[in-house]
């Protein structure tokens, strides 16, 4: 995984550190982030799929970039990071909302990019359930980063040929749907492994635990 890598973190590190000498903050590039992934998302809605690229892969630069700089100055705050997971669940959405614009004359088409955008959510969210209730999961696939890199190659696909396109960013839904399956998979391992079993003894004692979280 080329964004987990010692060397891609080490650049990011130093990009990073070159920011911090112009007194640039991280919620800054976070909000930063937010503005070409929305011109990203309209620019797919016209059929103009090269800058859609062009501008998602600008926002993904900028989103990079605030994690490793809030270490560097030494700001990193629970805010910073509320404020980014916001941020991210806009400009997830702006691109795939856009697709969903352009193939809303096909039809049922439509329905493709609108799958892809549930799904996607669907693996932020068990992720972040998770964060939530303190189990700690392993690197996911399909996080947004991957999710993003595939986006914009799909993207690109559309320039050659809509219809592609489609069928790719269906396969990215299917990957998304896929991978937050295995997320709940891997967390109900971690969940029996650290909570020991509250089941009644007998058939007649009293349900003590529904195992169930009340909040939603």
């Amino acid at each position: 995984d080329i964004a987990r890598s010692a060397a891609f973190v080490d650049a990011l590190g130093r990009i990073a550190g070159l920011l911090a000498r112009t007194g640039v903050t991280p919620n800054t590039l976070t909000l930063a982030s937010l503005l070409p992934a929305l011109v990203s998302g309209v620019l797919a809605a016209y059929g103009a799929f090269g800058w859609a690229t062009v501008f998602l892969l600008l926002s993904g630069a900028f989103d990079m970039l605030d994690g490793p700089l809030a270490r560097t100055t030494g700001t990193v705050s629970r805010f910073g990071a509320l404020l980014d997971s916001t941020v991210d669940r806009i400009t997830d959405a702006a691109p795939l909302l856009g697709l969903t614009v352009f193939f809303a004359t096909s039809g049922w088409m439509a329905v493709v990019p609108a799958f892809t955008l549930l799904a996607a959510y669907t693996v932020s969210y068990v992720r972040a359930r998770c964060e939530g209730l303190k189990v700690q999961l392993p690197p996911l696939w399909m996080r947004r980063g991957d999710r993003m890199v595939l986006i914009a190659l799909v993207l690109l696909v559309g320039l050659a040929s809509p219809v592609m396109a489609l069928a790719a960013i269906g396969l990215v839904g299917l990957l998304s749907l896929l991978a937050a399956a295995d997320a709940l998979r891997v967390a109900r391992q971690v969940i029996d492994a650290r909570v020991p079993d509250m089941r009644p003894v007998t058939d007649t004692a009293p349900d003590i635990a529904s195992g169930r979280d009340a909040a939603p």
